[in-house]
């Protein structure tokens, strides 16, 4: 075999294996969850609608009009929409959740700023942030123009 047959199949070779790859990465895993906001009295919104793609502030509010003291942890995840469906946004690098327990009375609200750098930048569309409450899956919708 000449030199240069076998320069152009490892050269296939690269860009087929280069090639799958990154098949594989834009093929995000569907949302695991089928019912989200199902809590009573209790939810998540974020202070703003639209977000920038990096560099932006995600303040996330903890509602609860509920009669009961509601707990849960700082761990968040997010999700993308594409066709109608909810896809997981894979964070750029590992992340990692301190293990605290927040505890909310009836009637009140709580503040907290989401570190949304393992994701940034955005790509435009519609996402929602994901947290669970109480073993229940709540999210708050936005937008990245």
């Amino acid at each position: 075999m000449t030199m240069k047959r076998k320069y152009i199949r490892k050269l296939a070779l690269v860009m087929s294996i280069s090639f799958l790859g990154a098949c594989s990465e834009n093929e995000a895993e569907p949302s695991p969850y089928e019912e989200v906001n199902t809590m009573e009295d209790v939810r998540i919104a974020l202070e703003k609608d639209v977000y920038d793609p990096a560099g932006d502030t995600f303040i996330l509010n903890t509602i609860n009009e509920s009669e009961d003291e509601i707990s849960y942890g700082v761990a968040f995840s997010l999700e993308k929409e594409r066709d109608g469906e909810w896809y997981v946004v894979e964070p750029n690098e590992e992340m990692a959740f301190i293990m605290i327990v927040h505890s909310l009375d009836p009637g009140e609200e709580a503040q907290e700023e989401l570190s949304m750098e393992y994701y940034e930048p955005l790509e435009t569309g519609d996402y929602r942030v994901v947290r669970e409450i109480e073993g229940e899956v709540l999210t708050a919708e936005f937008a990245v123009e």
